[in-house]
């Protein structure tokens, strides 16, 4: 059995595999960003509730999800004293801590890890299911990290910043003895859970693809211009044999008349032509 305390938790939460996470204070402050970057758009929908059983601390925190504004995760942090002289502190910094969550991330990339080294609420595991408690995530964790899940460590940054670690401050906010059947009860499980993540993802992924779709607009019955010897013809889109006959005719009428305006705006016809062919072999 494995103690990690909260302050372990937020700042090398890998362990042993620390080598893992090179840039650790990088994640850390990205992720302190992003809370309080969601802290500012949704601080409504983060709520929590706090409960005693004998010397133990939980804390059940509503965590809302980054990218849908609907889901919101479950996130239970149990303090417990690690030993009698811990009970007399006056924060929870000497407390171990052991999470639960119903987001998919800790399902599938954590949840077995934790179960492992019994930092898992141990009345919470029927919520995770069998599959997820006995089957490594050798491509989500190989290296079977604590990691930085993301829902729990929100749930941490807000006792942190909020000073909620100190019992003076936490005193007020502490409701009545925790009763563990009714909290499972109001918990969803992870695969439900899941189910209500996966909805809102396909009803968004449904949206954003129909406001990429490109509207194609109606061709214009508005006539184009041409040229055409020249001159600047209307010539309408929608062509028909009628149509196009009387495009034939308008350009050889056209060319007649430029002919003519050549010889001094005199039109000749066709009957004239053949007069005068007939003169020239007489003679």
């Amino acid at each position: 059995m494995k103690y990690v305390t909260m302050q372990q938790f937020l700042q090398n939460p890998s362990g042993k595999y620390s080598a893992y996470f090179s840039r650790r204070d990088l994640i850390i402050s990205n992720l302190e960003e992003r809370y309080l970057k969601l802290m500012k758009d949704r601080k409504k929908d983060f709520k929590f509730n706090l409960y005693m059983e004998n010397n133990d601390y939980y804390f059940i925190f509503k965590i809302p999800s980054e990218t849908y504004d609907t889901v919101v995760f479950d996130v239970v942090i149990r303090f417990t004293p690690l030993t009698i002289d811990a009970k007399a502190d006056y924060t929870l910094n000497r407390y171990a801590v052991n999470v639960f969550s119903n987001a998919p991330n800790f399902l599938f990339t954590y949840a077995y890890i934790y179960n492992q080294d019994d930092i898992l609420v141990n009345f919470l595991k029927d919520k995770v299911g069998n599959i997820a408690l006995t089957q490594a995530p050798k491509i989500k964790n190989p290296m079977e990290s604590y990691g930085f899940e993301k829902s729990v460590y929100f749930a941490l940054l807000f006792i942190k910043f909020n000073r909620y670690f100190n019992k003076s401050i936490l005193s007020p906010y502490i409701q009545n003895k925790l009763d563990r059947k009714s909290l499972i009860k109001a918990i969803p499980s992870c695969h439900d859970k899941l189910q209500e993540y996966e909805k809102v993802k396909a009803q968004k992924s449904l949206v954003s693809k129909s406001k990429k779709k490109i509207i194609k607009t109606p061709k214009s019955n508005k006539p184009r211009k041409t040229s055409l010897l020249h001159e600047e013809i209307d010539i309408p889109l929608d062509i028909g044999p009628t149509s196009m006959g009387r495009k034939i005719n308008r350009k050889v009428n056209m060319t007649h008349d430029m002919s003519s305006k050549a010889t001094g705006n005199k039109k000749v016809s066709l009957k004239d032509n053949e007069k005068k062919h007939k003169r020239i072999k007489l003679m």
